[in-house]
Order: C-alpha cells, then structure tokens, then sequence
C-alpha cells in the first residue's frame, strides 16, 4: 500500500490499472466509477465526522475504494443508520441530478455517471453484509433482537442473496461470453460469510457495553478523554442510572473502563468536592 498523503493511500495494482487505462486511452467510464466510488465513500467519511468518530485513511484498491475508521463503536442507532446510509443517500442524489441535466441537455458523460451512481446505490442497498443496506439492518436487528439472532438471521439473508446473484451471474456470463462481475459480486458476500475475522467485533462488544432495548433505561454510559478530571466526568453522571465511563485516547480508542464507585472514590481520596 503506496501512502500518498495522511489521509490517502493507493495500492500498488491501483497504480498499475491507472497506467495502463491511461497508456491504452481506456474509456472514461472507468475514470467515473473511481470518481463516483470516492464520492460515495467521502459522504462516508462526512458522516462519520458529524457523529464523531475519526478518519484513519482512504484507500484506493484494485476494485473499489474503502474509508477506514480509527474507532467504530457507535452507540446510537440513528447515528449508525446515518454513517451507512451516507454513501447511498449521496449515490441516489447525484443520480437525480445526472439523470435530470441528461434529460436536458443529452450528454454522454452525465450519462455515464446516472448509471453507475444509480448502480452503486441498488447495490449498496441490497440486505447483505458487508454492504451498506446488509449493515444498517444488522443493527436494527440486534437493537431488537440481541447479537446472535441478528447474527443469525443475517447470515441466512446474505447467503440467500450470495446464491442468487450467482446464478444471475453464472446466467449473465453464458449469454454474454465474458461479463462476470456479478459473479465477482456474489462472490465478495460469500467470502464475506466466511472470512470475517477481526481482532474484536465490533457488534458483540457494542451489544456488551449498551445492551439490549429493554435494558438500556438501566446504565448510562459515558464516553470521555483520557485526561478529563474526575469532576467532569463525574458532572455528567445520571442520578437515577448506575454509570459507566469508557475512558478514549486521541485516536477514539478505549483504553479503560471505570464504573461508578471508582470515580466516586477518586474524588473522596482527592477531597475534590462538585
């Protein structure tokens, strides 16, 4: 992975597909959709600032380009639906806008950027993970029915719409002889199914600190920064929840926890009244 700048990286493949498109004066419609891919994952990014989390890099790979996040924990159902639905709400948009000025004026380019906006969007939109629709209804899933049944229910979904989109691929490829996209399609969310290993899920371990619906009236959790002083902490306590701080550093990442009676001692100890 090339670093262009802090918040930029491109793969080496990357670079190899820009040079020979632009050797062999490919057409622009591969330009467009890295152009419509960044859009979608800088309205991502955008997102993800006004909720509060922060950017560690965009990166460019050979088929497709990817926002990563330094922290993903979000505890709020709606600010979770409003990161992953950025990128398709800014796709559905630009869609209407090419859509609208290629009624008018007829210009191959907005055209071209109607279509693949409008086909990033449908695709996004599908209920399967790792895509966008796919995360923001495991969400609401595990907001109502806890972790593993969310789990459950969408790894049948997935699998469901995996297997369909492969044998409308396997269909595509036959009648026209070389297209096999959506077989690469089919297969990203299959592979998905299988491989998903990261060091913490980030779903099990959110479903730990906030719990399920029903049980939510019970703790208050508070999210604070390394160097905030008991006072301030303590200061947005709940009187009438059991509170839980989640200590974070500079890059958003939980360090430590504390509960309630450790704040509450390391004011008495200090003699620090509020």
């Amino acid at each position: 992975m090339i670093k262009l700048t802090e918040y930029v990286r491109i793969h080496a493949l990357t670079v190899a597909m820009f040079s020979v498109c632009i050797l062999l004066h490919y057409p622009s419609v591969f330009y467009i959709t890295y152009a419509v891919m960044l859009l979608h994952e800088l309205a991502h990014c955008a997102a993800a600032v006004c909720i509060g989390l922060k950017v560690e890099y965009i990166a460019f790979y050979p088929f497709g380009v990817n926002l990563r996040l330094k922290n993903k924990i979000v505890r709020s159902l709606a600010d979770e639906v409003i990161l992953y639905i950025s990128g398709p709400a800014l796709n559905a948009l630009i869609a209407l806008c090419a859509a609208f000025i290629c009624k008018r004026y007829n210009y191959e380019i907005f055209r071209m950027f109607y279509i693949s906006n409008i086909m990033l969007f449908l695709m996004n939109m599908l209920p399967a993970i790792p895509l966008d629709g796919g995360i923001i209804l495991r969400r609401i899933l595990i907001d109502f029915l806890g972790y593993r049944r969310a789990y459950g229910v969408m790894r049948c979904v997935s699998a469901v719409i995996s297997f369909g989109l492969a044998a409308m691929g396997a269909y595509v490829f036959v009648k026209s002889g070389f297209n096999f996209s959506l077989l690469l399609f089919a297969s990203l969310i299959m592979g998905n199914m299988f491989t998903q290993s990261e060091k913490y899920d980030v779903d099990f371990v959110r479903g730990m600190m906030f719990g399920k619906r029903k049980n939510r009236r019970r703790v208050c959790h508070i999210l604070a920064d390394e160097d905030s002083t008991p006072r301030e902490i303590a200061s947005r306590f709940s009187a009438r929840r059991y509170n839980v701080v989640y200590l974070t550093d500079s890059d958003g990442k939980i360090t430590k926890t504390l509960t309630e009676t450790e704040v509450i001692n390391h004011l008495m100890d200090n003699n620090i009244t509020i």
